[in-house]
C-alpha cells in the first residue's frame, strides 16, 4: 500500500529565509518542543532549526512512495526560495518526487513564472499562502493565475492558517476566503494545508461543499484535542475521504504524522465521546491520495 506525502518543503537559513524570520521560526520550534516534552536542552536548536536541505529532505522523503516537494516565494514575510533549486533538486530523484512551484498572485509577472516552471522547469504543481504572501483570496485582481491552473489543469495547495511570522497577514489566513475563488475554478485540485488549523470546522464545511477542494492533516498532531476535534468532525460530516496525508517538513516526518494519527484517539480513550475509526485512518495514509491525483504511486 502506497504512502504519498503531498506537503514538504525545499528551503534552508540565509539562503531563502531572513534572520528575522529565522529568529521567529525557531521561537515557534522552541514553543512547539516545550509543550511536548522533546526539549532538554534549548542549545540543540539554532537559527537552522527549520533547514530543509536536499539532504535532509532526501533522507525523511524515504518514508513515502510519492512526495511532493516545493519553496515558497513569499518576501513579504522573509521567505524566497527560487522555483529553479526545487526544480534541479527533483531532477536528480524523478521516480520518488514531484516538485511543485511557488509564485506569488498578488505580484505582477506570476502568471509568466508559473508558465516558466511549467514548461521549462517541469513543475507540476503551484503552492501559494495568502497570509504569507499578502494577497487576497476573494480580490478577482488576483485569480489569473488559477485561471492559469485551470487551463493546465495544476493543481494548488494553498496555506490557510495560523502560522508564525509577525508579519504574515492572519485576516487573509481564514479558509472561508477560500470559498469564491474554489467556486469561480471548480475544475482546480486544491488541497488547504493544516485544516486550516485553529478554523478546521470551517475547512470541513467548504470541503464538503467544493467537489476538487481537499485539505492535508499536517501540522495537527502537535495538539491532540484539536487534532481529535477535527478528525471527528470530518468524519461526522463525512469527508474524511477528503483527507490527505503530509508532513510538512521539516515540521514534522511522515513516520511523526502517521504515529499522530494512529493515536488521534487517546486523548478519549475510556469515554464515550467518539472516535475516528481505525478504517478512516487507513484510508487517509494510503488511499484517499488516489482519488486526488487520479493515479497510482
Amino acid at each position: 500500500m502506497a504512502i504519498v506525502d503531498v506537503h514538504t518543503h525545499l528551503m534552508w537559513y540565509p539562503d531563502h529565509i531572513t534572520e528575522a524570520t529565522a529568529q521567529e521560526a525557531l521561537a515557534a520550534k522552541l514553543v512547539k518542543l516545550q509543550r511536548s516534552g522533546g526539549l532538554t536542552n534549548a542549545t540543540h536548536l539554532d537559527l537552522h532549526c527549520y533547514d530543509s536541505t536536499p539532504a535532509e529532505h532526501w533522507a525523511a522523503a524515504q518514508q513515502a512512495d510519492k512526495v511532493v516537494v516545493f519553496g515558497l516565494d513569499a518576501r513579504p514575510t522573509g521567505i524566497r526560495v527560487p522555483n529553479d533549486v526545487v526544480a534541479d533538486y527533483v531532477r536528480q530523484h524523478p521516480d520518488r518526487l514531484e516538485g511543485w512551484a511557488s509564485v506569488n498572485p498578488g505580484e505582477p509577472g506570476a502568471v509568466a513564472e508559473l508558465e516558466r516552471c511549467v514548461q521549462d522547469l517541469g513543475l507540476r504543481g503551484l503552492k501559494v499562502g495568502p497570509t504569507y504572501q499578502h494577497w487576497d483570496p476573494r480580490d478577482p485582481a488576483n485569480w489569473a493565475v488559477f485561471e492559469l491552473c485551470a487551463r493546465l489543469d495544476l493543481p494548488v495547495l494553498i496555506h490557510q492558517g495560523t502560522t508564525f511570522p509577525s508579519t504574515a497577514r492572519l485576516e487573509y489566513a481564514q479558509p472561508l476566503q477560500l470559498e469564491p475563488l474554489v467556486m469561480r475554478f471548480p475544475s482546480v485540485r486544491v488541497i488547504i494545508a493544516h485544516m486550516g488549523h485553529p478554523w478546521e470546522q470551517d475547512v470541513v464545511a467548504l470541503i464538503r461543499k467544493a467537489p476538487n477542494v481537499w485539505a492535508d492533516i499536517s501540522a495537527l498532531h502537535y495538539r491532540p484535542y484539536r487534532f481529535w476535534q477535527a478528525m471527528v468532525t470530518a468524519h461526522e460530516y463525512g469527508v474524511t475521504h477528503k483527507l490527505l496525508l503530509a508532513s510538512d517538513f521539516p515540521s514534522a516526518t511522515v513516520e511523526q504524522t502517521v504515529t499522530g494519527l494512529r493515536r488521534v484517539n487517546d486523548i478519549v480513550a475510556g469515554t464515550a465521546l467518539p472516535i475516528l475509526p481505525p478504517d478512516a485512518q487507513d484510508a487517509i495514509i494510503h488511499e484517499n491520495w488516489r482519488a486526488f491525483f487520479g493515479a497510482t504511486a
